[in-house]
């Protein structure tokens, strides 16, 4: 049964799915994209693992599907590159040889799928959205440390202020609270947006709650 597309939007959140197609083999390579291209993957093809690491840093994050004997710099090398540049990047590895210890060596260094030529498109297709729903969850875990990180960074009075500030506080009133100038309040306001990696006062409050930061302060402060 082949995955459906929906499944896919999904698994990316609804935006393009990357995939990124490592293989010295034009054909391989063109088949892979053409079906992967029918259940919403936006692909690019790579003849070598040189080149794909030459311009990996102009990629946007995604799925790599990976020949594991290639001239050059193998398969299973790249695999190992990617496992410390990329680790968020689920890899789908591909032979023509059906070697058990190409597939064992492969899962040990973090391969999600090991697929054997000639494939299946079903089986292509299943381990590639796969690939992409695995993906999104380590990017999601991967953005959750970054916030709890960038949190931990908040001093105890840009807590105090981010919570009035939750509870719809304008700055005028924050400075009279605090014993503060109003000056001082905005200075703090930016510097907790800049922490925060936050476009606006909204989303740093968003950013605030997800991470469970603002109960505490509410209730020492007394003003949920």
């Amino acid at each position: 049964m082949l995955p459906d597309p929906a499944d896919l939007a999904g698994a990316s959140g609804g935006s393009s799915t990357h995939l990124y197609i490592v293989d010295d083999e034009p054909a391989v390579a063109r088949i892979v994209a053409k079906a992967a291209q029918t259940i919403g993957f936006s692909t690019q093809t790579f003849s070598s693992a040189t080149h794909f690491l030459d311009i990996i840093d102009e990629l946007q994050p995604g799925s790599v599907l990976l020949d594991i004997k290639m001239p050059g710099m193998s398969g299973l090398e790249l695999l190992e590159e990617l496992k410390e540049q990329r680790p968020e990047w689920p890899v789908v590895m591909l032979t023509g040889h059906a070697e058990v210890g190409s597939a064992v060596q492969s899962f040990r260094s973090g391969a999600v799928h090991f697929l054997s030529k000639p494939f299946k498109k079903a089986e292509l297709l299943e381990a590639l959205t796969e690939a992409a729903a695995i993906g999104q969850r380590r990017r999601r875990r991967a953005g959750d440390r970054q916030q709890a990180q960038a949190l931990e960074k908040l001093t105890k009075r840009e807590r105090e202020i981010l919570a009035a500030l939750s509870a719809g506080k304008q700055s005028k009133t924050i400075a009279w609270e605090l014993g503060i100038s109003v000056r001082t309040v905005d200075l703090h306001r930016s510097n907790i947006l800049s922490k925060l990696s936050a476009r606006n006062t909204s989303q740093a409050v968003a950013i605030a709650k997800a991470g469970d930061l603002l109960g505490d302060e509410d209730e020492a402060s007394g003003k949920g």
